[in-house]
């Protein structure tokens, strides 16, 4: 008998057939075995109707893994965890100055530069190889946006300046601008950018080594993809608790530095564990 096509209402009001080969693919991602993503898929599907949003299927699927293989929910939580370390973009930054570190780079954060017109404030400045970079960080805490053709246009414009700046002694050498999000680039960004070849690091962009694949590999994760309260949230982030690895060991440590309730710092510190 043939299954009823359930339709799904995206993050932007639009509505497309559920897809069942997407959500196993998500399943799959975590480290689920096969069997394990067809049982979560087939008790995902008890629960689906007509109408139902991404973000209430999203819900369900981390329910069910919590339920089945705690320990690898975290990679199934990294999108929404990147969008959980706002709101501002500050944290966001740290985190991307952190996650590069782990690659090689010389990092150095919010850098006032001059160039041949104007100063700029560079999110991160980061160097490797003999080449150095003028990142930009553009935060998105809204889903379904996308990184826009401004965004990239007033990089490479900056990096000009720059590049100017640093010949006339003004300023650090940059040898390349490069642009980091937290969300997806449109079509226009990515031929924009390849046409003036500079880099960038979003959602599944590069395609094959993309910001969650990078993520993954160095397990450089965000303190977010923890399941905890916008309070607690705040207050790591804001003792520059950002990345798993900054999480102490130590429970009391962690309280001791965070103000969190000893009860709550064990639960972080139990979680970190598997992200470790």
């Amino acid at each position: 008998m043939e299954q009823k096509q359930i339709w799904v209402v995206k993050e932007s009001g639009e509505k497309e057939p559920f897809d069942r080969q997407k959500a196993r693919g998500a399943l799959r991602r975590t480290g689920m075995s096969g069997k394990e993503s067809d049982t979560a898929l087939a008790r995902l599907e008890e629960r689906l109707h007509d109408g139902i949003t991404t973000k209430k299927i999203y819900a369900i699927l981390y329910e069910i893994i919590e339920g089945m293989k705690p320990q690898v929910s975290h990679k199934f939580n990294l999108k929404r965890a990147l969008f959980d370390i706002g709101p501002e973009g500050y944290e966001f930054e740290d985190f991307i100055g952190k996650l590069l570190v782990t690659q090689g780079y010389g990092v150095e954060l919010r850098q006032i530069m001059t160039g041949m017109c104007v100063s700029h404030e560079i999110d991160v400045l980061a160097q490797k190889m003999g080449h150095s970079y003028s990142i930009e960080c553009k935060f998105h805490n809204q889903y379904g946006t996308r990184c826009r053709i401004q965004t990239a246009l007033y990089v490479y414009a900056r990096f000009l300046d720059l590049r100017e700046g640093s010949r006339k002694g003004l300023c650090k050498k940059v040898t390349k601008p490069w642009l980091i999000t937290n969300t997806k680039f449109s079509e226009d960004v990515i031929r924009y950018a390849e046409c003036m070849d500079f880099p960038l690091l979003g959602w599944r962009y590069p395609l094959q080594d993309g910001l969650e694949t990078l993520i993954d590999r160095t397990r450089c994760y965000p303190v977010t993809v923890i399941p905890m309260s916008r309070d607690i949230i705040g207050r790591l982030l804001a003792r520059k608790i950002v990345t798993i690895a900054d999480i102490p060991e130590n429970a009391q440590r962690l309280s001791d530095l965070s103000g969190i309730p000893l009860l709550k710092a064990r639960e972080v510190v139990e979680r970190a564990e598997y992200a470790r």
